[in-house]
Parts: structure tokens; sequence; C-alpha cells
């Protein structure tokens, strides 16, 4: 697609990153739901296993890591505002934090976090499916 035609659809850049946001928290969004109707009646914390499940789910789909990438870039330049991502953080710790609590919803976001940091800056990881299991016993302690 050429730049021409991009901007035929939209008016400027900061429009395209909007609308490209947008679509990256509504797949978040799905993926997020999905993985929460798996577990909401058989679970203590169902919320927070699909908050985990969902965030590592989307490190398999290349398009998705490569958008995030994207969209992280844009936000960290300052070219658009982080307004939308704000929101879904808010949205996600409202639901983690009846759970689990507050100090561990944090616990959970920031590894979960620097998860997806190491993959996207291609760092050396850790044994992603180790730590998730560490994650979860850590956090259903007296659940």
């Amino acid at each position: 697609m050429t730049k021409a035609a991009i901007f035929y659809y939209f008016k400027n850049k900061e429009e395209l990153t909007k609308s490209l946001i947008t679509y990256t928290i509504d797949a978040y969004n799905e993926i997020l739901m999905k993985e929460y109707e798996k577990r909401k009646n058989h679970s203590k914390i169902p919320f927070t296993e699909a908050y985990i499940a969902g965030n590592l789910r989307q490190l398999e789909d290349a398009d998705l890591i490569g958008l995030h990438a994207a969209l992280l870039a844009s936000v960290i330049t300052q070219d658009v505002d982080n307004e939308e991502w704000n929101a879904v953080y808010d949205e996600d710790f409202s639901r983690l934090a009846p759970e689990i609590g507050p100090e561990k919803s944090h616990f959970v976001r920031y590894t979960i976090d620097g998860i997806w940091h190491s993959h996207i800056l291609g760092i050396k990881q850790a044994d992603t499916q180790k730590v998730v299991e560490e994650l979860l016993d850590f956090v259903s302690e007296g659940k």
C-alpha cells in the first residue's frame, strides 16, 4: 500500500496511529475475553488467569507483536498520547484487584510487561512457562 493510499483513508499520521491503537486494543480485549470465558466457572481468580494467558497468547501472533512494538515506539516518541493504553490498564486493574489485591495486581502487570518487552526487544528470555507457574502460585496464595 502506498503512502498516498494510506492518507486517502487517514487525514494524518496521528489518525492512522490512533486507528492502529484501537485495532490493537480491540484484539487484546477479544483474546482476554476468550481466555476469561474458559476460566470463569472453575477458577477462583479467572480474570487474573485470563490476563496472564491472554497476554502470553498474543506473543504467538507475529503481526500483533509487530503492531505492539510500533505502537510502543509511537508512545515513547510522543507521536501520540497514551490515554487509550492508560484506560486499558485501568480497566485491567479494576478487574485484577478484586481477585488478588492491588499490590499483586501491579506485580502481575509488571511481570507481563517485562515478558512482553523482552520479547519485543529480542532480549534473552527466561523460561516463560516457569515464570508463569511461579506467578500464578504467588498470586493464588490465600485464595
